[in-house]
This record gives C-alpha cells, structure tokens and sequence, in this order.
C-alpha cells in the first residue's frame, strides 16, 4: 500500500517536471493508475480490519452471555 502511494507521488512529480505533451499524459496515467491501487488496497485494509473488531466484539459479547447471543436460540 505504501509502495503504490509512493510510487503515486513519484508519478505525479515527474507530471511537474515533464514538459512535452506526451510525458504529461503518460506521467497522469501513471500515477492516476497507482493512487486508484493505493485506493483500493487501503479499502481492503481497513474493511479487514473493522471485521476483525466486529469479529472480536462479537466473540467477546458471547462469551459473555454464556451461551448463544441474544435473540438466537440453541440448537438441538
């Protein structure tokens, strides 16, 4: 995540840089390219990581109650 953001950055200097009109095109493909990775990795990671604390939460809620959450009855 932290590559493509960095790579982003790189991208949209050598945009700052460039002259010629085929270099600027190419340089804001490129980094547009590597910011939308950055984007969705980092939408990957927090989604991962508010599940992991749904997931803990619950478990902690459970474990809690003794026995299956609230509203749920027990299998037979």
């Amino acid at each position: 995540m932290v590559f493509f953001f960095l790579l982003g950055l790189v991208g949209f200097m050598i945009y700052g840089l460039s002259d010629g009109e085929g270099a600027l095109i190419l340089a804001s493909i490129i980094s547009g390219v590597f910011f939308a990775c950055f984007l969705i990795l980092f939408a990957i990671y927090w989604i991962g990581y508010l599940l992991k604390g749904h997931a803990i939460w619950l478990a902690e809620r459970q474990a809690g109650s003794d026995g299956p959450s609230v509203g749920q009855q027990p299998e037979e």
